[in-house]
Parts: structure tokens; sequence; C-alpha cells
């Protein structure tokens, strides 16, 4: 054996899936065998088995016992330096540990073209290399070897991404045709028991999702208020984690919650060490065309008004990025109208007093409204006298005005003011419709003249303008087309909220008037709107408290529209409740008789 070069293996596979390890987990799970054939650079024991083979017909060759295994690892997305079985391949290659590390093929090194390149040079500074199919020595003396082994490994780069965007491209096939690709079904589903390709709605997490939309929509929590509602009610995610916030926001985004399955939610981006999943811009996800009523948990209605919502959440900040508002969540009645004294807006919060002087008993826990400002930056930043109040003492006083105010409106003149009003801002809206319309068609017909121009010059054709000026005349039609387009569908949808006739002022002097009851009933979101259609802003300075009422008409529609439909459903609950109970009722005394 004397004299003889050492040999260690290097293996990898892509996929655990594509171990027969894991085909056998897998064919054992699903009770169906794959009939795809084995690939010998990706089946360890093929890739074993090979390279042994190659070893024996060596004679000046002894196999060190040494094998450096990767099962379920990328050449492509994973950086070198997260490459543990070769860095401990590298490792030992220093120690002197083996003379040559044998591998199938060169693509199992790596497949990030110059940066497993250099790796793999790296390598032949302590040992040397053997590729098996090609049945040479791996190396790098001179411009010839140097250039070849690029090709080599760009080669091996290039497979990887024509695979990548084959499979992209028919999992978009697949799901635009409205069929479930697999994978990991989204909380609420799960892979249909008899049918490939699709879904069924698992009972126990669909309700925990129809609580989610009804946490967010109806009564106006944030995502992490959401989370936290969840976990102190004792409910898991399905992994038996605790819920967060990003757990709530993918539920809240994906369409297939509304019938209708999506693909592309996040994308493969490469990093500085290796690729990593990132989620894509909202819109940006290829939806199915195809509705399934058999996937919907929640209505259509439901979830578009739960994306208005989030996007009524965001705001740009200086550097363009997007951040969520605190402004209009949690349980506060008044956050969204009401100001601190300092001019910042203020946000809901609660907390506890304690009960003696030596602070070992705490009382009830109670709302507050916080300074934001004084909440960030500090007591010296915001400079107002006093940064916390009672929710209960200042919903009470603002409700009281506004029961007041409502009460004057339908005794006084002044409906009849806003009638006059609105009627005098129809005239006005229906001119400036007008105008838009006749602006659309003048710059509909300036961008097709001149489309028509540049199509004569590209056709050899003489004209009575120059290239420049027609592409010139072109850009701005279209510029000027999309502001006439924009301000006619603005005008039109003033014109459609606007407007009170006779009929209207006595529809609103009933509904005034019901107003209290309405609110009792309504959800705190849409007491918040309720709110917001007569107060435009609560501004307190100590214990002085100062209310705006402005009244908006069709705000005020809208508000009132949504709190009677929730005053509706509540009445068919409590109905259905004591039906449910009298019949109960009537099963226990027919069986005790």
């Amino acid at each position: 054996m004397a004299g003889k070069l050492r040999v260690a293996l290097f293996m990898r596979a892509s996929t655990n899936k594509q171990t027969s390890q894991g085909k056998m987990k897998l064919a054992s799970r699903s009770g169906k065998v794959s009939a795809r054939p084995a690939s010998d650079e990706n089946d360890l024991p093929l890739q074993k088995k090979k390279c042994m083979e190659y070893i024996a017909n060596q004679p000046d060759w002894e196999f060190t016992e040494l094998e450096y295994i990767e099962a379920g690892v990328s050449g492509f997305h994973t950086h070198t330096s997260k490459r543990t079985g070769l860095n401990h391949a590298f490792e030992d290659a220093k120690k002197g540990l083996f003379d040559i590390l044998l591998v199938y093929k060169l693509d199992r090194i790596g497949r990030r073209s110059t940066e497993s390149l250099n790796h793999a040079i790296r390598f032949l500074r302590h040992c040397r290399i053997w590729v098996v199919d090609k049945n040479r020595e791996f190396t790098n003396n001179g411009d010839a070897d140097e250039i070849l082994n690029f090709i080599e490994f760009w080669s091996a780069k290039k497979s990887s991404m024509d695979t990548k965007v084959r499979v992209t491209d028919m999992m978009r096939l697949i799901h635009k045709e409205g069929y479930w690709t697999g994978g990991n079904p989204p909380y609420g589903y799960r892979n249909h028991h008899e049918m490939s390709n699709m879904l069924e709605i698992d009972p126990k997490e669909a309700e925990v999702v129809k609580e989610i939309y009804r946490l967010y929509v109806s009564e106006g929590f944030g995502m992490l208020r959401i989370a936290g509602i969840l976990n102190d009610r004792g409910l898991q995610t399905r992994t038996g984690r605790e819920w967060r916030s990003e757990s709530i926001r993918k539920i809240l985004r994906n369409t297939v919650y509304k019938g209708f399955l999506s693909y592309g939610k996040t994308k493969t981006v490469e990093g500085e060490f290796g690729s990593y999943q990132k989620y894509t811009k909202q819109g940006e996800e290829l939806v199915s065309e195809k509705f399934w009523p058999e996937y919907e948990i929640i209505q259509a209605e439901i979830w578009e008004k739960a994306q208005k919502m989030k996007q009524s959440r965001v705001t740009s900040n200086q550097f363009g990025g997007k951040a969520p508002q605190r402004k209009g969540t949690g349980k506060g009645l008044l956050v969204g109208v009401l100001t601190c004294e300092c001019g910042s807006a203020m946000t809901y919060g609660s907390q506890r007093d304690w009960l003696d002087s030596k602070r070992t008993k705490k009382g009830d826990l109670y709302g507050i409204y916080r300074c934001l400002r004084r909440l960030k930056s500090g007591v010296q930043a915001c400079g107002s006298r006093k940064g916390t109040h009672k929710t209960e003492k200042l919903d009470a006083l603002v409700i009281g005005k506004i029961k007041e105010y409502t009460k004057e409106l339908i005794t006084s003149n002044v409906l009849s003011e806003i009638q006059q009003k609105t009627l005098h801002a129809s005239k006005e809206i229906e001119a400036k419709l007008k105008q838009a319309k006749q602006d659309m068609e003048q710059w509909q017909r300036a961008k097709e003249n001149a489309n028509n121009h540049l199509l004569r010059i590209l056709m050899g054709e003489d004209s009575s303008f120059s290239e420049s000026q027609l592409k010139e005349l072109y850009e701005r039609s279209v510029t000027e087309l999309e502001k006439a387009k924009r301000l006619f569908e603005e005008m039109k949808a003033l014109k459609d909220s606007n407007g009170l006739s006779e009929v209207d002022v006595l529809k609103l002097q009933d509904v005034l008037a019901d107003w209290g009851g309405l609110f009792e009933s309504a959800t705190i979101e849409e007491k918040r709107e309720m709110i917001k259609s007569i107060v435009s802003e609560v501004k307190v300075a100590g214990e002085e408290v100062t209310i705006e009422l402005h009244f908006d008409v069709p705000k005020f529609f809208e508000a009132v529209s949504c709190a009677r439909e929730t005053a509706v459903s509540l009445v068919k609950r409590r109905e259905a409740q004591v039906e449910s109970n009298l019949q109960y009722s009537n099963y226990g005394s027919s069986y005790s008789s």
C-alpha cells in the first residue's frame, strides 16, 4: 500500500427529494413512486458507485474512507461560505488527510461560475481534484486551462438558470390555469385527499382566517394586535408556533382566500452570500383568472376592503420607502382625529395604576390616548402639559358633543343650507366633467394623428412634420390624455356622491335621529368612521378639549350604511342563537320525558 495516492470522495445532491433516501421517504408518505428516472449527478448512492468503480480501476489509488456529503444543498443558490461539506473537505485537505478529491461531475463543487471556480482552485494548493465523468484531472495551468474551467463552471450555472426559468414558466402556466402547483398549502387549506393539484378547506383553520379578517376589517385592529389576540386565546400556527404580524400579513394578502390562486408572491434574489427569498410587491404576483368557489373562505368585498385598509395605513418616508402608519388602528375611537397640543397625532394604549404607596398591587387595565411624538422622542420633544388622557373621558365628551350636534341638525336649517351648497357644487362638477371629456377626446385624436404620421415616415412616405416633432407630440398627447382621464374619473366620482335632493334631506333626518342606536351596535372601525364623518379634529391641551365639527354627507351615509349592515347581522345572529337554544331546550325536555 506504500506510496499510493489517498483518495476522498465529495458528493452533492441538489434537494433531499433527489437522493435515494429522500425518494424512499416521499414514496412512503404518498404511497406513490416517482416515474422520473434517477439521475447520476443527483442520486448520492449512484454517485458513490461510479466513483468507487473509478477508484478500483486506478492501481496507484487507495480509498481513505473519507466521504464529504451534501444532501439537499443547491450548488447554484448556496454560497460557498455556507457549504458545510465542501468547507469540511477543504479543511481536511489543508491538514493533508488525502491527496485526491474525487467528484463525479465538476458541477458537484458548485454552479456559481466564478465563485465556484475560485473555490476549486483554492483546493489545488493542498490536493488534486479528479473528475469521473470527464476521466481527467482538474488543473489550472496556463490560459487554456483557465478558459476551459471558466466555460465549464459557466455552463453549469447556465444549466441551473435555464432549469429555473423552465420550472418557473411551467409553475406560472399551471397557476394561470387555476391549479395548485404543490408544496405547503396556505393556512386554512390542505392538499386534496383525492385529487392532485387541488386544495380543500381545513374547517378549523378556516375559522381562524375568518376571525383574522373580522378583527382587521370590522374591528380595525392592526396585524401586531391581531397576532397578540390569537396568542392570548391560545391559538397557534400550523407549525405550533405563536402568531406574528408577518403571518397575519401573509393571510391578508393571499388571493386564495377569495377563491383565486396566485403565484409569485416571493422571488429569489441573489445576494452577496447566496440567494434568499424576498416578498414581491402586492400586485406583482400572477393571479389566476379561474374562480374556485370551493376555495372561498372570505367574500371578495371583504378581501378588497382589507387591501384598501392596508394601503391607507401605509405612507412613504423621506427615503422613498414604505412604512405603516400608526394612525387609525387599535381600539381608540378617536385615533385619526385626535391631536396633541404639540401638533402630533395621538394613539391608543393601556395602563394600570398602583393601588398602594408601596407599589405592590395594581388596579384594572384602562385605555389611554398617548402623544406619538412624546412616545417616540420624549417629553421635551412634545412640550405639552399632559401627554396622556383617559379614553373613557375623552370618548364620552366627543360622543356627547356629536349627539347634541345631530339633534341641532334635525331642528335647524343647516340641512337645507347643505343642500343648496351641494346643488351649487354639482353644477361646477358637471361643467368640469364636460370639459374633461372634451380634453380626453382632443388628446386621443392628437395621439392617433401623431402615431399615423410616424407610421408613414417608417414606411418611407413624406410627412409635413419631422420625426422628432411627432415623437414630442405623441409623448405629450399620452401624458395629457392620462391627466384628462384622471380628472374625468375624479369628477365622475364626485358627481355620483354629490347632490342632495329634498327626499335625501328627509332620509338624512331619519338617519341622524337613529345615529345613537346605530353607533352602539357598530364595530370599532365603523364607530371610528361615523365619528370622522362629523368630526374633523379633536385637539387636547392640558384639560382643555377643542372639538372641530365638519359634516361630510357622503362619508356619513357610507359609514352609517356599514353600521346598519352590522346591526342587521347582529340581530340575525341573536335570533339564530335564541332558536338554537330553544331547539336544544326542546330536545332536552323530550329526552327527559
